[in-house]
């Protein structure tokens, strides 16, 4: 699977993309990521990408022709890329969208938003459609862009050591949360596991859990 990711700060993602799991897969040829700076189809002797919001207003907005250009640099390439403008008034990534996103789409282009906002022009003529990871702000679309990336990438195959890791997760069974996990040691500071999971009774365990994950919540 292929991720653009377009971005005025490249740099923000040098040292996630080679760290766990994400970083293992990149380095395997699982995942492949495309870094697009907007400025570099910016006109101009300094790159502006920027400018103030017709109607007033405070903050700086960016412009849509570079990101424009930015995006169909990429799908003169990879013309089926599925576009996706990260911004605080798109549709709530989910795990739903995940499953969406996972099996349908072997490329994916992200456009990280910065500043006051994106000019509507991405949204409603660039872009396939616009994402939000929840009801706050961001100072930009980056650290959404790599939740986004993770959470599809370790959907395809051969990006988790055990594939068995993807079964039985939050937001995946038909309840909000996965059950409690617990490891050694057996009696931490008189908090001990429950005795069921000690039991080997698989069946009760396999009961436990279901409604340990039903109960769960915050």
């Amino acid at each position: 699977m292929t991720f653009n990711i377009i971005t005025l700060f490249p740099e923000f993602f040098e040292s996630p993309l080679k760290a766990s799991l994400l970083g293992k897969a990149v380095a395997a040829g699982t995942v492949a990521i495309n870094l697009i700076n907007p400025r570099d189809f910016a006109e101009g002797k300094h790159r502006k990408v920027d400018d103030t919001p017709y109607g007033g207003g405070a903050g700086m907005v960016m412009m849509v022709e570079p990101i424009a250009l930015a995006v169909e640099s990429i799908r003169k390439s990879d013309p089926e890329t599925h576009v996706a403008l990260l911004a605080a008034r798109g549709r709530l990534f989910d795990q739903q969208v995940v499953k969406e996103y996972a099996p349908n789409f072997k490329s994916i282009t992200l456009i990280c938003g910065h500043y006051e906002g994106v000019d509507e022009r991405v949204a409603t003529h660039v872009a396939h459609e616009s994402l939000r990871i929840g009801n706050f702000v961001l100072s930009g679309g980056e650290p959404a862009a790599l939740t986004i990336i993770d959470a599809v990438a370790r959907c395809q195959p051969g990006f988790m050591g055990n594939a068995d890791s993807l079964k039985h997760e939050s937001f995946d069974t038909g309840v909000t949360f996965e059950h409690a996990q617990y490891t050694r040691p057996e009696d931490w500071r008189g908090n001990k596991v429950p005795d069921v999971l000690l039991s080997g009774n698989h069946g009760k365990i396999a009961e436990w859990r279901k409604t340990n994950s039903a109960d769960t919540a915050f």
